[in-house]
This record gives structure tokens, C-alpha cells and sequence, in this order.
């Protein structure tokens, strides 16, 4: 390994202790962070939830410009530090890790930011990234043109490296696992109606036509059934609305719909019996960990026919690497 010598040693040594003093007043002072109130406590996050490098898209431009900030601003440590001192990557990793973790606490000690294990992480990938580029340079790292070459190899590996890991993100937040339709499910507790004719209805003067399952309104005016889930699944999804021909022949009370997780209610829907407000409407909620879903229907009008009706509800697993992950995190 070719460290820099003589001239070249102190010019880096003063370009990036002036570095290093710029990395850490945005890290304590800047964006205001002196503004914030010294009561408001120690902020801290010791769950580790992934690594924090994702694409922009459909993300608040702020966090994602935090999170590309975290990783790009350390990739120059890794370039250089090894270039001053002689060290390996794992005495490397493991002493920058020391020093980050460092001044995660003191962030955290002053109130001028928070501990945060994922900026540990994305820091820490940061300077790995650093480290590779340099040492895939071997010749005339010493020299102007081979500095040029650290820099533009280190931009072509951050480059793969958020196209890797905003790849992976991307696909563990957006892609869902399999589906399964909700009558396909057995019902543990209560009796449930579906129609197995899907017949096709409109709301609000618009045609719907069922795809999977028909909630039918042949049923109770309080309609109550449960399913046991066993922490399967991480949502469910599905459309809702009272028919026309319902609100026609009925006053204008309206109907409820509850979903109650593990003997908590989690989500609630109340629906207008008024044609003049009436539409087909969605809905959807998390299912992470539940063991037991009830699902409530209560209809306030004495006419059985003003019940509600539900369609094409589905429940949906985590996909492969969601998984993966789960069963992770289940071990500590």
C-alpha cells in the first residue's frame, strides 16, 4: 500500500482535518440544530429498521437528501484515512465505527441530535465505499492523476452501491407477497355471507362489478366474524360502499364497518347512507403481527337491506426478503 508522503501527506492531512471540522458542524450546528430546546430529552433509536439509502421517488425530498448526506459525506474518510495511515478494512471499519458511535452519543449527551443505529450503518457503508475505491486504484495514488481516479472509482461505487441497495429497499417497501381473498379464508368465530355470484351493483351512479368476493347483504343487521391469522400477514385491502338500490328503498342511517385486532380496534369505517353522498370507497390496513382479525358490521336502520357491502378484500404476506427479515429480528 502507497501512503502519501511529504508535501502530498500534509496537503491531504490539512484538506481533510478541514473537512472533518465542516462534517461536524453540520453534524452538531448545522440546520438549526443549536435552536432546538435543551429540555426536550435524549433522542435515541437502538432498532435497527434497515439501511437508510433509498430512491427519491415518491420520497419527501428532505429525508431522502438526509439519508444520501449520511452516506456520501463519509466516503472521503474511507479514501483517505487509509492513505495516511497504514490499516486493513476490518481495523479500519471497526475503528471508524468506534469514532462514529462516539459522536452518535455525544449528539445525543448535547440534545443537538439523536443516536440513531442506522446512521451508524449508512455512515459506516459510506466509508466501506471509500475504502474500495482507493484501494482498487494501485498505481500513482500519490499523484494528482491518481487522486482524480480515487475520486471518479468512488463515484461509479456509490453509484452501484445506491442502485443496490435503493434496488433492495424499493422491493422490501413496494412489493407484496402473496395475496389470499378473504372468503378463501376460514371463519373461526361468527357466521359470514359471501355471494358467490359476484353480481355486479352501482354506487353513486358508478357500475361496480366485483372480481374475488361479494360481502353479501343477505346477512344481520349486526354482522360479526373473526379469523384467526397467526401473524401471517401485513395487510389487508379492499372497496366498500350501500348499494343505490339499498339507499332507494331505506332511510338515510348509517353503516359501520370495524376492524378489531387481537381484541383491539384498529380501523373504523362509517358510511353515509345519503345517495347524495354515496360513492364506492377503499380501504386499507395493517395486518403485522396480528394473531386474531374480527370484523364488525353494525347497520343503525331497522331495514335489513340498508347493510353495507364489501368487495374484493384481499389479505396480503410479507414478500420473500420481508420474511427474511422478520424472522431476524424474531431472534433478538
Amino acid at each position: 500500500m502507497i501512503l502519501y508522503q511529504g508535501k502530498s501527506r500534509k496537503f491531504i492531512i490539512v484538506l481533510l482535518s478541514l473537512y472533518t471540522c465542516l462534517t461536524f458542524y453540520f453534524l452538531f450546528l448545522g440546520f438549526d440544530r443549536s435552536s432546538s430546546s435543551p429540555d426536550q430529552g435524549l433522542r435515541y433509536s437502538l432498532s435497527l429498521q434497515g439501511i437508510p439509502l433509498h430512491f427519491p421517488m415518491g420520497r419527501d425530498f428532505k429525508i431522502w437528501f438526509f439519508e444520501m448526506g449520511n452516506f456520501v459525506a463519509f466516503i472521503p474518510f474511507g479514501m483517505f484515512i487509509p492513505l495516511l495511515f497504514r490499516c486493513g478494512f476490518i481495523r479500519f471499519i471497526i475503528i471508524f465505527i468506534l469514532c462514529i458511535t462516539m459522536v452518535e452519543t455525544v449528539q445525543m449527551i448535547s440534545r443537538l441530535g439523536a443516536f440513531d443505529i442506522d446512521d451508524i450503518l449508512i455512515n459506516t457503508l459510506g466509508a466501506a465505499v471509500g475504502y474500495g475505491a482507493q484501494r482498487t486504484v494501485t498505481h500513482h495514488r500519490n499523484t494528482l492523476k491518481g487522486l482524480i481516479r480515487i475520486f471518479l472509482t468512488a463515484i461509479i461505487f456509490s453509484i452501484g452501491t445506491i442502485t443496490v441497495v435503493g434496488g433492495l429497499n424499493y422491493y422490501l417497501d413496494n412489493v407484496d407477497g402473496k395475496s389470499v381473498a378473504l372468503n378463501e379464508l376460514v371463519s373461526s368465530d361468527g357466521a359470514v355471507v359471501w355471494d358467490e355470484e359476484l353480481s355486479s351493483f352501482t354506487v353513486g351512479q358508478t357500475n361496480v362489478e366485483p372480481q374475488i368476493n361479494l360481502y353479501s347483504r343477505e346477512k344481520q343487521q349486526t354482522n360479526e366474524f373473526s379469523y384467526f391469522l397467526n401473524g401471517k400477514y401485513k395487510n389487508m385491502k379492499g372497496y366498500f360502499a350501500i348499494p343505490d338500490d339499498v339507499i332507494r328503498t331505506a332511510s338515510h342511517e348509517p353503516s359501520t364497518i370495524s376492524f378489531i385486532a387481537d381484541g383491539t380496534e384498529i380501523y373504523s369505517l362509517v358510511v353515509s347512507a345519503n345517495s347524495a353522498e354515496n360513492h364506492p370507497d377503499s380501504f386499507q390496513t395493517p395486518l403485522k403481527g396480528v394473531k386474531e382479525l374480527t370484523i364488525k358490521v353494525i347497520t343503525d336502520d331497522s331495514n335489513l337491506m340498508t347493510n353495507i357491502v364489501m368487495w374484493d378484500i384481499t389479505l396480503t404476506e410479507p414478500n420473500t426478503g420481508q420474511k427474511f427479515i422478520n424472522s431476524i429480528k424474531s431472534m433478538f
